[in-house]
């Protein structure tokens, strides 16, 4: 049955793309931002502002269910806690909630994990996906994007491994938690098919782009530093920086079968993923 879905981060890297893919199965998306836009199609954009909760009721009138991200402030708990009350007095049945790889990892101190906590046992059904690292990071995010171009990439990854995942998989991911059964209470860990380092990825990006692309591992203390100096807020800094500390540690580089189990194919690999982008790095 079509489903009425309210997409928090809608015109964010995975945002963008579970509303496209729930419009193309027949869904009602309502688009939720500080400044919605106009509306088009089965896609009706809504106001909510995470800081202003007099903004949740008419974003969740005759919602079913919910994709968020957790806000990134001084307390994304209390947050996240007053939105699912007014989604469970709304009738909302689930919530689809994309939290980090290293969230469960960092104990108390690391405000994903303080959210994921509040989801297990939550006013609403809950389904938590832990994506690892991005692939599309090296074709969207602006800083790494930058470095391909003048050929290093730069993070304070050190020698870890991640199993790099393409945000179109968490989509799918995403788009068939919010609309069918048995996903509810799960926890889904999604990453790609390969365990690479920062260096193997910048090579196989530079086997597409047609020119020589390496990574230099840069120091987490002048990393941390970099953001705030540049005007990162010192939470978003943290957050990052906590992401980072995990991938030193080895702690993304598992691979699942998450991807394959939910959606019934397998997670698009690095290198298709490089050969397909290679356009935006020539």
């Amino acid at each position: 049955m079509p489903a009425t879905v309210l997409v928090l981060g809608a015109t964010g890297r995975t945002g963008r793309r579970v509303v496209s893919l729930l419009a193309e199965q027949g869904h009602t998306i309502r688009a939720a931002s500080r400044t919605p836009g106009s509306a088009e199609g089965s896609v009706t954009p809504v106001r909510l502002d995470w800081d202003d909760p007099a903004t949740y009721p008419p974003a969740l009138d005759g919602v079913d269910a919910i994709y968020q991200w957790f806000p990134i402030s001084p307390d994304p708990t209390a947050e996240v806690a007053a939105l699912l009350d007014h989604a469970k007095a709304a009738g909302v049945r689930r919530v689809v909630h994309l939290s980090n790889m290293t969230a469960h990892l960092s104990g108390g101190g690391f405000a994903a994990h303080g959210v994921e906590r509040f989801l297990e046992t939550g006013p609403v059904p809950a389904t938590i996906l832990r994506p690892n690292v991005f692939a599309e990071n090296f074709s969207e995010h602006p800083a790494i994007l930058q470095g391909i171009r003048t050929g290093v990439v730069s993070v304070p990854a050190g020698d870890g491994r991640v199993a790099p995942i393409s945000v179109e998989d968490i989509a799918a991911v995403a788009a068939a938690a919010l609309t069918q059964g048995g996903h509810q209470h799960q926890t889904c860990s999604l990453t790609g098919p390969h365990s690479l380092s920062f260096s193997d990825m910048a090579a196989i990006v530079g086997d597409a782009a047609g020119r020589p692309v390496r990574y230099q591992a840069t120091d987490p203390a002048e990393f941390r530093e970099a953001l705030r100096g540049g005007g990162t807020p010192g939470q978003v800094a943290d957050f990052y920086a906590a992401m980072y500390e995990g991938i030193r540690n080895d702690c993304a580089a598992d691979v699942t079968d998450d991807v394959q189990r939910i959606t019934g194919r397998p997670p698009v690999s690095f290198a298709d993923y490089a050969r397909a982008a290679a356009g935006l790095w020539r």
